[in-house]
């Protein structure tokens, strides 16, 4: 977005948004907002289920609205915009898992609670205002304003987050990461386990390794991660081992090669429930670095552009000292590694007690139990979930 949608998007939204505010309020009213996928997943959906659980008379609205690029979407997402403004205004309980530019625009009325879950865990690739400027000031300047909290994974991403979201280190709270409960309930795993194999019978009974990178760039200028050779790697794995590709979900469609892989799971897939299926995963700077620790399975980072993606748009963590797993640069090096079985397993359970120390399967129920209070009055409640 830049310096002229963002005026204008901001003038309409400041003018309806006082209208809204004269709405009734919706104490019951949870909304539950991103701007990344069309589809409730990660935090969003691990608290939803929580929220439920805890509250099964909360009106829970969902509003799933990517951004759109061309004057068409611009114009469509501007309209979401305008109905994310009137329900920030009318409920009580807003949660976010990226930017959602309702938000930003002016401060929102005391009786809501906004607080933001970004859809990373942990603290790995630098995020909001501490990455580079460059070509995005214009979105430093008005993004990532008026939080009333964070919650993140642990101690350790309090200061990053508080600084990348412009939010007081007191309200970055270290309640964990909702999406990682998934991985201390065997029925979730192993449901998603017999709902991959079921799509994906080609995987039965052999190791599979998981080859899903993050993007380089931003906006319309996202592409794939460079250098990986799928068809050499399978050239050089026996039978026995499946390649298989996740590609990041807000990638182009067709923007990354898939000859040579055995199965091409769908972008929108949940990446939580692919690792119940993987047994080595093979990436770079992707946040699921954190999830994957969980399991304590083997890790090879393939990362032939490090220095620069120091320089832009910058690590958290040093790639050489702090991280997890084998570093290698190439494809022949990622099969060297696999087939010689050179994965270094150490350090595991230092690295999730530096993030990840509040990953106990208990995130979502510490979020509820920190964020729902009894509403008041005695209006009738709603029990239905709306999809806006």
């Amino acid at each position: 977005m830049g310096w002229s949608e963002y005026r204008l998007a901001t003038f309409v939204l400041r003018i309806l948004g006082r209208a809204f505010a004269r709405f009734p309020f919706r104490r019951r009213r949870v909304v539950l907002a991103s701007a990344r996928t069309p589809e409730l997943e990660g935090n969003l959906a691990a608290l939803h289920d929580s929220i439920r659980r805890r509250d099964p008379r909360a009106e829970i609205t969902l509003l799933l609205e990517p951004y759109s690029y061309g004057l068409v979407g611009k114009v469509a997402y501007l309209i979401r915009l305008i109905r994310g403004t009137y329900y920030l205004r009318t409920s009580r309980l807003v949660v976010v898992d990226n930017a959602w530019f309702p938000i930003h625009v002016a401060p929102h009325r005391p009786e809501t609670t906004v607080v933001q879950v970004w859809h990373a865990a942990g603290a790995l690739k630098r995020f909001g205002l501490d990455a580079p400027a460059a070509d995005h000031e214009a979105e430093r300047t008005f993004l990532h304003r008026y939080y009333d909290y964070v919650v993140v994974a642990g101690e350790s991403s309090r200061e990053p987050y508080a600084s990348a979201l412009r939010t007081p280190l007191d309200r970055v709270l270290p309640l964990g990461t909702p999406r990682t409960d998934f991985f201390f309930d065997e029925a979730q795993m192993g449901a998603a386990r017999k709902r991959l194999l079921a799509q994906h019978p080609q995987l039965r009974d052999r190791r599979v390794v998981l080859y899903a990178p993050t993007f380089r760039g931003r906006g319309e200028a996202k592409r794939p991660a460079p250098s990986f050779n799928a068809a050499r790697l399978r050239s050089l794995l026996p039978a026995e081992y499946a390649l298989v590709l996740k590609t990041h979900p807000n990638l182009p469609a067709g923007a990354t090669k898939t000859k040579g892989y055995d199965a091409i799971i769908d972008p929108a897939a949940e990446i939580n429930d692919v690792f119940t299926i993987s047994d080595i995963l093979v990436t770079d700077y992707s946040s699921s670095i954190f999830e994957w620790a969980l399991l304590r399975k083997p890790l090879v980072l393939m990362v032939p552009d490090l220095r620069v993606y120091e320089a832009d748009p910058g690590l958290y963590l040093d790639y050489r000292t702090e991280l997890i797993g084998t570093r290698v640069g190439d494809t022949d090096e990622v099969a060297e590694t696999i087939l010689g079985k050179r994965f270094d397993l150490d350090g595991y359970d230092e690295f999730i007690a530096r993030h990840l120390e509040a990953a106990d399967g208990h995130a979502s129920e510490r979020f509820a139990s920190r964020f729902l209070e009894a509403p008041r009055g005695r209006a009738r409640l709603r029990t239905d979930v709306r999809h806006e």
